[in-house]
């Protein structure tokens, strides 16, 4: 069983050979945003998509050793975490870039709530109000977390800060912004497109479905149950199908209580973003 070291001694990336490491707390689009990297390096280096075994990037480097080894992983073990349990020591990425993605606070908990209800290895046996307040990996671990990294974002080489609704809103600008920090060539808009829409949500869930990637970072666990999927649901703001008013008050109230003001507007950009009913997730 993992046994989280203290907070001075922070979990650190299986793979620490990297050049740049992508972080981010479960359910920000982590696996969406993986994909059109892959996608894109593939496109403009004519690697197979094949190389990227387990959606792992770090196999284009193997193959081309220009590309430089990007890692996704959740920093610091952040899911198993409690806010007083989470490392403020981010030393190790002194000399690394890193890329951290977010998402609105509210539409991460609920995508939360749904993976460890049916993607857990213990399934979780509350109701979402129940999550919404536990003190491991739920929505305190991930206000603190993101705290951290704002008040640590000077620490690495480089950093930026990213979000499932900056791409969602400009898919191909937004990942080639990432891309052009990751020092990747810029690619051709017609190429962009092509990524664009090889990661659609439509073709994600059909890749999903077929199993066409061999890779449980994008399979159902639940057969027919489109609940357990990577790809499930949620449109931006669609956390106010799932949470009472009392519930988003206190989702609110504790961004505001643990989050340094410059970057709560991020935790609160479904806010900001235009109305979109029929619009599917992109969030796996």
């Amino acid at each position: 069983m993992f046994s989280p070291p203290s907070p001075e001694e922070p979990v650190r990336p299986a793979d620490t050979q990297g050049d740049v490491y992508v972080l981010s707390f479960p359910k920000c689009g982590r696996t969406w945003l993986r994909l059109l990297m892959a996608k894109a390096i593939s496109t403009a280096r004519g690697i197979p998509m094949e190389v990227c075994r387990d959606l792992a990037l770090t196999g284009f480097s193997a193959v081309d050793s220009t590309v430089p080894r990007i890692v996704f992983w959740h920093d610091d073990r952040v899911p198993w975490r409690t806010p007083a349990g989470l490392s403020r020591n981010k030393g190790f990425y002194r000399d690394r870039k890193v890329v951290l993605l977010v998402r609105d606070i509210r539409d991460t908990a609920v995508s939360r709530y749904f993976q460890v209800l049916h993607r857990d290895f213990r399934p979780y046996a509350g109701e979402i109000g129940d999550f919404l307040t536990e003190d491991e990996g739920s929505v305190r671990t991930c206000l603190t977390f993101w705290d951290i990294w704002h008040a640590r974002q000077d620490v690495p080489a480089s950093f930026l800060l990213t979000s499932y609704e900056r791409l969602a809103a400009d898919t191909a600008g937004e990942l080639a912004r990432v891309l052009d920090f990751c020092g990747l060539a810029p690619a051709g808009r017609d190429a962009l497109r092509t990524v664009v829409d090889f990661a659609e949500f439509k073709a994600m869930r059909a890749m999903e479905l077929s199993n066409a990637l061999n890779t449980d970072k994008l399979r159902p666990a639940v057969p027919g149950n489109p609940d357990s999927y990577k790809t499930r649901r949620g449109v931006i703001g669609g956390y106010r199908d799932y949470l009472t008013p009392e519930q988003i008050d206190y989702v609110n109230d504790a961004t505001r209580r643990i989050l340094a003001p410059p970057w709560q507007p991020a935790a609160f950009a479904a806010d900001a973003a235009p109305a979109s009913p029929h619009r599917l997730d992109r969030t796996p």
